[in-house]
């Protein structure tokens, strides 16, 4: 095998509602952090460490109107141990038994814990608000998706995880693995059937519902175009455009991304940014489980409405088929070079798999390459026509 290491990725997915995110946020982390038989960080992680450096930690996530909470094992494969020791197994029972023998006392995590859990949570939301460019897409997504589910961030707010307690955290985990998805990923250096089973015995000996969401959920266009300015102590004003189309084509909807603005020859980078200089960065992304384009720059307070109307303007070149085959074959090159590389690395096997599993598709990286190049032109440009936009999100510096 080209790896040296293996991973778990445990995903207990659930829909996004304001009541349960940070509740099941902080129960995620409280049982990545210890377990029943290493209660304390100390020993865990001593634990882990005489695992040739094991790692066990959490990631919470959203994918459209849904909140991911991932538990994962990352480890060192046993033909490198020293004496023969079985670090997989031995990892991945810890893993195991963070899920289902978690340090709980008086039903609920273990206090001491918990508190850091919840800094931890706060630091993780404070974040996002200092990451201004995260945040205004943040305020945007929030804007656009209003009344759906995805109108809300992964770790829910800072008034909701106050609320929430070592018992609550508890009972929204126990909640989590009753009645949520559950997606398990698995890549090791060489197969290990054991493991397999391992896991379908732990797995199997618990009530669950089964669930099998249905991901794809295209967001409503507004009769009107919604606007929100706010107004920050920041050194760059930023702008997010979101498009909404009612067009199902995700194909081309996502060549036509690429087009417009997400690499370096695309319309947005090499106009709006480059010949035109209105930009500090301009780009755009295509969320396909709600089927829109959102376009996010960074941009002087004076630029604004210029820029926003040469990126409408970028939109209308290619709805004119202002483009060339040299364009489309440099987007297909681009997306050769990414796709080639996906089975380099664990994280690519795992995400490539997580998204087979979200867009309802398990093809090839080969065959979803061969579905790109069989995009046209004409259907590049019947999205792009398709596009209609819904929300504008402006962050204006104070200072200008």
């Amino acid at each position: 095998s080209k790896f040296k290491k293996g991973a778990i990725e445990i995903s207990f997915i659930t829909p996004l509602d304001p009541e349960t995110l940070s509740e099941n946020a902080s129960a995620i982390v409280a049982v990545s952090m210890t377990n029943s038989k290493y209660p304390t960080i100390t020993e865990f992680s001593s634990k882990l460490n005489s695992l040739y450096g094991s790692d066990i930690f959490s990631r919470i996530s959203k994918v459209g109107n849904f909140q991911v909470n991932s538990i994962s094992a990352v480890w060192l494969d046993s033909k490198y141990a020293l004496e023969g020791e079985d670090i997989e197994t031995e990892t991945v029972k810890m893993l195991l038994d963070c899920i289902f023998s978690p340090d709980v006392k008086d039903n609920g995590f273990n206090q001491k814990i918990f508190d850091i859990v919840k800094k931890d949570i706060q630091s993780k939301i404070d974040s996002e608000i200092n990451n201004k460019r995260l945040y205004a897409l943040k305020q945007a997504y929030e804007i656009a998706f209003k009344g759906e589910p995805a109108e809300y961030a992964s770790y829910g707010t800072s008034e909701s995880l106050q609320n929430v307690t070592a018992e609550s955290a508890y009972k929204a985990f126990k909640n989590l693995i009753a009645n949520s998805q559950i997606e398990i990923s698995y890549v090791s250096a060489q197969k290990n059937d054991s493991i397999i089973r391992l896991l379908a015995k732990s797995f199997g000996n618990f009530e669950n519902k089964f669930c099998n969401f249905s991901f794809i959920s295209f967001s409503p266009i507004k009769e009107n175009v919604e606007r929100l300015t706010e107004t920050l102590d920041v050194n760059q004003s930023k702008m997010v455009l979101a498009f909404k189309s009612e067009k199902d084509d995700k194909y081309a909807m996502k060549m036509l991304s690429a087009l417009y603005g997400e690499t370096p020859f695309s319309k947005l980078f090499a106009n709006v940014r480059e010949k035109m200089s209105l930009c500090y960065y301009c780009a755009s992304h295509f969320s396909g489980l709600k089927n829109c384009i959102f376009v996010d720059c960074g941009v002087e307070t004076k630029n604004i409405e210029t820029a926003e109307k040469a990126i409408l303007e970028q939109l209308d070149e290619i709805i004119k088929g202002n483009f060339s085959d040299e364009d489309i074959q440099n987007i297909l090159a681009s997306m050769e070079n990414s796709f080639s590389g996906i089975g380099d690395t664990i994280s690519s096997y795992i995400n490539w798999y997580k998204s087979a599993v979200y867009e309802r598709e398990y093809i090839t990286p080969e065959k979803k390459l061969e579905e790109y190049r069989n995009v046209t032109r004409e259907r590049i440009i019947e999205c792009a026509k398709s596009l209609v936009l819904d929300t504008v999100y402006i962050m204006k510096s104070r200072e200008e």
